[in-house]
C-alpha cells in the first residue's frame, strides 16, 4: 500500500513538472531576441492588417519567428501610451485548432524567473472558423492563472484564408490604480520578458503547446522637438506677410485718396 502510494506521488510530481516546464522559464534560459520597437501609427486592435492605411507600416517584424518548431510573424510597434504586438501563424485552414490561442505571459522586469511573471494575455478562439473569439486578462499566482479584477489591454484575432492574424494593445505607463499587484505595469526605459504562448484549447497552462522568450526594450515618450532653424522661419513668415498686409493696406487707401482728390479736381 505504501509502495503504490509512494508510486502515485511521483507520477503526480512528474506530471506537475512537465505541465510546468512546458511554458515557464527557468533561470539560465535565455530570451530569444531583443527587441527595440519603433514609434509608429497606433493601429487599430480588430484582427485585421488594414495595408491600405499603413497599419504596423512601422512596426519591426520578425518574419519565420521560431516559437519551438513553429514558424510565426512577429510583429512589435509602439506609441507614447502603447503597446502593441502582432503575431500572425500561417497554416493549411485544416491544421488551425477551432480553439487555437496566443497568449503574452509578461514579467515585472527583463528577469526570467519564474516569481516574477504575473501578468498573462490572451487571445482565445472558441470558434476560429466563425471568428469567434475572447480577450483575457489573468493574474498568475504559484503557477495558477486567475482572472484579474481590472482586465487591461485589448486583444482581437482573425482567420483569413490560411493566416489567423492576433493583435495585442498593452499600455505604458499606466499605474494599477486597484493599490493590488496583478499587473506587470510597462514603465518607460525599461525591459520586460515577454513569454509568447501558442495552445490549443482554453486551458492554462495545460492547454499551452509552445512558448518562447522575447525582451522588449520600452523606449521613452516622444517629445516633438522644434528647430530653432524651423521656428525663426515661421516667426519670419508671419513678420513677412503682416508687413506686407500692410503695405497692401496702405496702397489701397491712397488709391482712394487719390481718387476723391481727381474727382474734386473735376468738379
Amino acid at each position: 500500500m505504501r509502495k503504490t502510494a509512494f508510486f502515485v506521488s511521483v507520477w503526480i510530481l512528474l506530471l506537475s513538472i512537465s505541465i510546468a516546464s512546458s511554458f515557464y522559464i527557468t533561470n539560465g534560459y535565455g530570451a530569444a531576441v531583443e527587441i527595440d520597437p519603433e514609434f509608429g501609427q497606433a493601429p487599430n486592435i480588430d484582427g485585421n492588417i488594414d495595408e491600405s492605411t499603413g497599419e504596423w507600416k512601422e512596426a519591426i517584424k520578425l518574419i519565420d519567428f521560431e516559437l519551438k518548431d513553429l514558424d510565426i510573424d512577429l510583429w512589435v510597434m509602439q506609441t507614447n501610451q502603447k503597446l502593441f504586438i502582432s503575431i500572425q501563424l500561417d497554416l493549411v485552414p485544416e491544421y488551425h485548432n477551432t480553439t487555437e490561442f496566443f497568449g503574452l505571459l509578461i514579467s515585472t522586469n527583463s528577469s526570467e524567473n519564474l516569481e516574477d511573471f504575473l501578468d498573462a494575455k490572451f487571445i482565445q478562439f472558441s470558434n476560429i472558423s466563425m471568428n469567434e473569439f475572447t480577450y483575457l486578462d489573468y493574474h498568475i499566482n504559484n503557477s495558477l492563472f486567475l482572472n484579474d479584477t481590472r482586465c487591461d489591454g485589448e486583444g482581437a484575432a482573425k482567420l483569413e484564408g490560411d493566416v489567423s492574424i492576433y493583435e495585442f494593445s498593452i499600455p505604458i505607463g499606466q499605474p494599477n490604480t486597484n493599490g493590488e499587484n496583478k499587473d506587470s505595469i510597462l514603465d518607460y526605459g525599461e525591459s520586460y520578458a515577454f513569454n509568447i504562448t501558442y495552445g490549443d484549447r482554453p486551458s492554462y497552462p495545460e492547454g499551452i503547446l509552445k512558448s518562447e522568450i522575447i525582451l522588449i526594450n520600452i523606449k521613452a515618450p516622444v517629445v516633438k522637438e522644434i528647430i530653432l532653424t524651423e521656428l525663426f522661419l515661421f516667426i519670419f513668415s508671419i513678420i513677412a506677410f503682416s508687413v506686407i498686409g500692410i503695405l497692401f493696406g496702405y496702397y489701397i487707401y491712397k488709391i482712394f485718396k487719390l481718387k476723391e482728390k481727381i474727382e474734386r479736381l473735376r468738379s
